[in-house]
Order: structure tokens, then sequence, then C-alpha cells
């Protein structure tokens, strides 16, 4: 890891965006709504995030301007994709990221998603499966059940 003193306001910004990447990228994806639009525009997001970084106001929270930042692009990409806007109010995108933000950002995160894991491993074997399927590959109850229906003898 580079030293502090060695960071550009770039490396600055981008480490500051990393450490709340989850954050953001639930709330494009509560706009867009489609996991692959969501990746794209998280990187188009991120690119914007440091390319307006000198707007940013440092005496203010970094969460609530950066998911505005990340609503344009969002919005943006939406359009260029010809899909249709997002139909969640910006109050209630606004609340779900501060019901984020409360929940102590990426490293208590990290912390659940691990709990959460050693929950499932405990799991028999086909319900394991099929939580698996859902909340970590996200794949939707009608393509689960056709897949056991399949093995079914």
């Amino acid at each position: 890891m580079l030293s502090s003193a060695s960071h550009s306001p770039n490396d600055e910004t981008f480490l500051k965006v990393l450490a709340h990447r989850t954050m953001l990228k639930v709330h494009i994806l509560c706009i867009v709504r489609d996991h692959h639009l969501a990746e794209d525009t998280l990187s188009d997001a991120t690119l914007a995030i440091v390319r307006s970084w000198h707007t940013y106001d440092a005496s203010k929270p970094f969460e609530p301007w950066a998911r505005g930042v990340a609503r344009n692009v969002a919005l943006a990409n939406l359009r260029k994709h010809q899909r249709a806007t997002a139909t969640l109010d910006e109050s209630v995108l606004e609340s779900l990221g501060t019901a984020f933000d409360a929940g102590g950002g990426e490293a208590a995160l990290e912390g659940k998603k691990q709990r959460l894991r050693e929950c499932v491993a405990k799991l028999p074997g086909p319900s394991r499966e099929l939580v698996q399927w859902r909340y970590f590959d996200n794949i939707f109850y009608t393509d689960s059940a056709a897949r056991t229906v399949r093995r079914a003898p």
C-alpha cells in the first residue's frame, strides 16, 4: 500500500470511493435495476466522482454527495440505454442511503457478510443451495425452481 504522503488527489478520491463501493453500487442498483448496467454505471460514477472532486465540500459528509453524483450518472445511463427512469422517489433513495450509512460502512458490511456465510454453511445441502443461488448468485426463484425440478428423481 502507498504511504499517504505519496498519494495524489486522484488516489485519495479512488480510496474514498472504494471505501464506499457497496453503498454506491446498491444506490445505483436501486435506480437502474439491472446488475450489468449497475456495474457499468458504478465504473462511470467512480470516474465522475474523481472528475468532480474539486466541487466536493469536505466539511460535509461524503456519502450523500457521492450518491448524488452516482444518481446523475445512473439516470444518464438509463437515458443512454433508452430504459425507463427510476420509480423510486429521491427521498426513498436517500433514506436507503442513510440507513446504509448507519449500518457502519463497508467494514461492518463485510463482517456481517462473513457471519451470514457461516450461518448459511450450517444449513442442510438443498436449503444451502437455494439460499446460495438466490442471495449470493442472484438467481431468481423461477430459475431456482427449474433447477430443483430437473434434479428430482
